[in-house]
């Protein structure tokens, strides 16, 4: 190797040997290949979840749609939604929340002198006349800072009393919800009293007729409503028992049965002056049951069971009387379509999507007739025409 080519400069080497080589051409890259399922599922189209109860709200039926949600109700107890009036109502007025605007600006002195509209909410709102006062800082005996505005007292920034009672306890902040209204006394006023006494056309329970038209073929009360007998004087009772039987003749004989006038008496008699009697005395005439029953409002509310069993005992006589509607309605509860419910009643396929909401609708129909419980008062929907 002679001298020149042993200092050759080799820098640019690769150049050449890139320039003299052939060219490869790069394969192209492929497309990732998707990995598809191994079946041929297809996404599910997106159902209702009540189709028929749907339908029915969307067309603004809301007596079938009430009939409907009641016949669902029926049959799956405890499904209901149950919606509390208090659920209802704004937070002012189930919360009681003290002190209100009133009371905590009457605290520093400000006295209430008219009230106005306001223009914004339409509500009426009260007019104060202001009242300057004054603000008084210490320190209490926890290191803490009370401050006193009038009859308002905070410490560390926050209320913890805003006046006093007559007979000098402190009146705190409070939130609480708001006490059912109307009084605790369950008893009826003289006035009502008064009132049912003077209404015209009662009768002597002597003369009293049953009902005409009984219900049933048998007796609704046995016999343990049966006039007691008489009962002579024993050593365990003195005084005996006079018979239910014996006493209405008796009653008889003095005309005081209402079947003869009062001056037709066949012995004298002085007509009073109608007075009450004082004290708890029974007084007949209508009176709001109580919630937890007349007899004793210690034994509590009707156990659900009981009611979950008339209840079952009242679908079985439904569906005796509704018959073939009563498989309408099974399935216009659940997430069948109408298609699907006009093929399941023996329709073909092409024409059960046309005669399915027909069938729907006369199943819910016929329960409206049968079931009292089903009916709704509802103002019928504004039909609108086709231009």
């Amino acid at each position: 190797m002679s001298a020149p080519e042993k200092h050759r400069d080799l820098s640019q080497l690769s150049e050449l040997l890139a320039g003299h080589a052939a060219p490869v051409s790069a394969k192209p890259k492929k497309a990732p290949k998707l990995v598809a399922p191994a079946n041929d599922n297809k996404p599910a189209r997106p159902s209702l979840a009540w189709p028929a109860f749907e339908r029915l709200a969307h067309r603004g039926d809301y007596a079938r749609a009430f009939a409907l949600r009641h016949w669902k109700n029926m049959n799956f107890p405890g499904s209901e939604v149950e919606v509390l009036e208090e659920d209802n109502l704004e937070p002012e007025v189930t919360i009681e929340i003290r002190p209100s605007e009133a009371e905590l600006l009457g605290a520093i002195g400000w006295e209430v002198v008219d009230r106005e509209r306001w223009h914004e909410t339409g509500e009426m709102v009260n007019i104060y006349q202001a009242n300057p006062s004054t603000e008084t800082r210490q320190t209490n005996r926890n290191g803490g800072i009370d401050t006193a505005i009038g009859a308002l007292l905070l410490r560390d920034g926050k209320l913890i009393r805003w006046g006093e009672t007559k007979k000098g306890f402190a009146l705190k902040p409070v939130e609480r919800p708001r006490a059912a209204k109307g009084g605790n006394n369950p008893s009826r006023s003289e006035s009502a009293i008064w009132a049912y006494l003077k209404l015209s056309g009662a009768t002597s329970p002597l003369t009293a007729k049953p009902y005409g038209k009984p219900l049933s073929a048998e007796a609704a009360i046995g016999d343990m409503y049966s006039p007691l007998p008489r009962e002579a004087p024993s050593p365990k009772d003195k005084s005996g028992r006079f018979g239910v039987v014996e006493a209405r003749e008796l009653l008889c004989e003095f005309g005081v049965d209402g079947g003869v006038p009062f001056d037709r008496l066949p012995i004298s008699a002085t007509r009073c002056p109608d007075s009450l009697l004082a004290g708890d005395q029974w007084i007949g005439g209508i009176k709001k049951p109580k919630p937890l029953g007349e007899i004793s409002s210690s034994a509590g509310r009707e156990p659900e069971f009981l009611r979950q069993v008339e209840t079952v005992s009242y679908v079985h006589y439904l569906r005796r009387r509704l018959r073939e509607h009563a498989r309408v309605l099974d399935l216009a509860i659940t997430d069948a379509s109408a298609k699907s419910i006009g093929m399941a009643m023996g329709q073909a396929p092409a024409y059960a999507e046309k005669r399915g909401p027909a069938l729907i609708d006369a199943a819910i129909d016929s329960l409206i007739a049968i079931d009292e419980t089903a009916r709704g008062a509802f103002v019928p929907a504004e039909e609108k025409n086709a231009a």
